[in-house]
């Protein structure tokens, strides 16, 4: 499930600013500084705060206070989107993508580091996936499987920024 165009557009030119303003005010180059600079991102929000207000708006930077930025198993595509489980708590998040469909360069059930962020309602991954390139087996499978049926049947699936703002 991918976000719409306008909304992806917004969104990367907001991110691609902070970013920006992070490399010294000077566009990065390659997947590997984007990357990196996504992590300092999460370390340095005060810093944005104060001085990227302008640049991209208050309720942006409130969106990036909320973000996980950490490891995940990437289930799967469901219908209403796709699920990440965060591998340090536990909880499930189901999320669109904003440009790339994430099947179309994640094999199911594998490690990933990415960073969910609440944006004009939806739980969006941020487009910078870094596989870890470690798939994961049958039996854990399973369990991850199982896991995702229980926390959507008791409601603990987190679906947006409401239910991210609870958990």
């Amino acid at each position: 499930m991918l976000i719409c165009k306008e909304q992806a557009d917004t969104f990367l030119e907001k991110y691609k600013s902070i970013m920006t303003y992070l490399n010294g005010k000077t566009v990065p180059s390659g997947i590997e500084k984007y990357v990196a600079l996504r992590t300092k991102i999460y370390e340095c929000i005060e810093d944005i705060d104060k001085n990227c207000n302008e640049l991209v708006g208050k309720q942006f930077i409130e969106s990036l206070r909320s973000a996980i930025c950490t490891n995940f198993v990437y289930l799967k595509k469901y219908r209403n989107g796709y699920v990440l489980q965060d591998t340090e708590s536990g909880i499930y998040y189901q999320v669109a993508a904003l440009t790339t469909p994430l099947e179309e360069f994640l094999p199911e059930f594998c490690y990933i580091e990415t960073a969910i962020v609440p944006f004009e309602n939806y739980l969006i991954c941020d487009g910078l996936v870094v596989s870890r390139n470690v798939l994961i087996g049958k039996n854990m499978v399973k369990e991850i499987r199982d896991g995702y049926w229980e926390a959507k049947r008791t409601g603990e699936l987190i679906v947006n920024s409401t239910s991210m703002a609870r958990r």
